[in-house]
C-alpha cells in the first residue's frame, strides 16, 4: 500500500471515530482529561510553594489579588508592586542579570504591549488555562476573550470599564453645565486653566487620549488644538494634581485616575466629574493586563494561579474588591457603585482603548509633542 494511501485510510478512520464516538458519548477519562493535567499542576505547584505577580500598587488591587491564598493556602502569594511603567523596567533588568523571579503580571496595558512582549519574556495564556470553565469564551464579554496583543495570545483583559468622562472640575470654580462636549475644553475662558496627566508617558491616560484621537466626532483635530491653543500644565504625579484641583489652583483636571477623584471626594473635597459628554464613550482596561512570564521562578504555581483569577471565583472577588467591571459576564454587577453607567453593554461600538487597533500610541505622542512645541511649550 502506497503512502498517500496509508494517509487516505488514516483519515478514513479518524473521522469514523468522530462520527461514530463523538465527544457526548466519549469515555469519561477521555473526557474529563483536564481533571488529570489539573491535579498533577497543583500538585507540583503546591510543591514549589510560591507565586510571583508583578502588581499595581493600588491596595485594592492587590488585596483582590491576594484573594488567591484564601482558596490556595499551601501556594504563599508574593507581590511585587508598582505601576506598568515601573514594573516593566524592573522585569527586563531582572532578566538582563539572569534573574527570572517573576511569575505573572497584572498590571497595566500599555507596558506589556509595549516593553515586555518586544523583549520576549512572555508566554502565550491559552494553554495555561486548564480549568473548562476558564478556557470558555462564552462567559466573557461579546462571548470572547480581549487581548490588548495583536496576535491575541500574550497580553489578556480581565476587566473592560465605560468611561463615561476625563474631565475632573472645582466644584466652587466650574458650572457642569458648561460642558456638554469635549469641544467646550476649548473655550478661552479655561486657556490656562487646565492641568492634566501627560498623555505620552507609559501611564495613566493612555485610555482617555486614545479615545480622543480615536473618536470620529473629535479626533486628531481636536488633540493638536487642545494641546496647541489651551496653555494646558502636564505633569505625572496625580495627587499632587488632585490637590491643585481642590485647593483651585487649577479648576479643571483632564484624566484622573479614578480612585484618586473617588478617594478626594469622599474625603469632602469639591471635586466632580462631568458624565453627560454627548461624543459617546470608550472603555478602559485600568491594571486589567494580565500576561504568563516565560521561564517564569514557579511555572506550575503560575497556571494555578491565572485559573483561579480568571475563574468565576476570582472574577467575582476582583470585581467586588476594586470596583472594576469584570468582563466575565456570569457574575453579578449590582455591587459595582453606579454599574448600570459602567458596565458596558452588548452591540453598543465602544471604543476599547487597549484593543490592538487603538494600541499604537507613537502618533498621538508624536501630535502632541508638535502641538506643544508650536506652542512654544514641551
Amino acid at each position: 500500500m502506497g503512502k498517500g494511501m496509508k494517509k487516505d485510510v488514516l483519515k478514513f478512520l479518524v473521522l469514523a471515530v468522530v462520527v461514530l464516538f463523538p465527544f457526548s458519548s466519549m469515555p469519561a477519562e477521555v473526557k474529563e482529561g483536564w481533571k488529570v493535567e489539573w491535579e498533577k499542576t497543583l500538585k507540583a505547584a503546591k510543591e514549589e510553594g510560591e507565586v510571583m505577580v508583578y502588581a499595581w500598587s493600588r491596595d485594592s488591587h492587590v488585596q483582590a489579588l491576594r484573594e488567591f491564598q484564601k482558596f490556595y493556602p499551601e501556594i504563599k502569594f508574593i507581590s511585587v508592586e508598582g505601576s506598568g511603567s515601573q514594573i516593566g523596567p524592573r522585569l527586563i533588568a531582572e532578566r538582563r542579570a539572569g534573574k527570572y523571579l517573576a511569575d505573572l503580571y497584572i498590571n497595566g496595558t500599555t507596558t506589556p504591549v509595549e516593553v515586555l512582549i518586544p523583549a520576549k519574556v512572555l508566554d502565550p495564556i491559552r494553554h495555561a488555562l486548564i480549568l473548562p470553565e476558564v478556557a470558555e469564551e462564552s462567559h466573557w464579554f461579546e462571548r470572547k476573550f480581549h487581548f490588548a496583543d495583536a496576535g491575541k495570545e500574550y497580553v489578556l483583559l480581565n476587566d473592560g470599564t465605560v468611561d463615561t468622562s476625563f474631565i475632573a472640575y472645582n466644584t466652587k470654580l466650574v458650572k457642569p453645565e458648561e460642558f456638554k462636549s469635549n469641544w467646550d475644553l476649548l473655550n478661552p475662558k479655561w486657556k490656562g486653566k487646565i492641568v492634566a496627566y501627560d498623555p505620552r508617558k507609559r501611564s495613566g491616560a493612555g485610555g482617555p487620549i486614545r479615545f480622543l484621537y480615536f473618536s470620529p466626532r473629535l479626533g486628531p483635530q481636536f488633540v493638536y488644538r487642545l494641546f496647541n491653543e489651551m496653555d494646558i500644565i502636564l505633569g505625572s504625579d496625580g495627587h499632587v494634581m488632585m490637590d491643585w484641583l481642590a485647593t483651585g489652583k487649577y479648576p479643571i483636571f483632564l484624566f484622573p485616575a479614578a480612585g484618586d477623584l473617588d478617594k478626594a471626594k469622599k474625603q469632602g473635597l469639591p471635586v466632580d466629574e462631568i458624565s453627560h459628554i454627548e461624543e459617546g464613550a470608550a472603555m478602559h482596561a485600568g491594571a486589567g493586563a494580565v500576561g504568563l512570564m516565560n521561564r517564569a521562578a514557579h511555572p506550575n504555581a503560575a497556571k494555578v494561579y491565572i485559573n483561579w483569577f480568571l475563574s468565576r471565583e476570582g472574577q467575582t472577588a476582583y470585581q467586588k474588591i476594586t470596583g472594576r467591571n469584570s468582563l466575565r459576564t456570569d457574575i453579578p454587577k449590582g455591587t459595582l457603585p453606579d454599574w448600570k453607567r459602567i458596565v458596558p453593554k452588548e452591540g453598543v461600538p465602544y471604543i476599547f482603548g487597549p484593543l490592538p487597533e487603538y494600541s499604537d500610541l507613537t502618533p498621538i505622542r508624536k501630535l502632541i509633542t508638535e502641538a506643544l512645541e508650536k506652542a512654544g511649550k514641551r
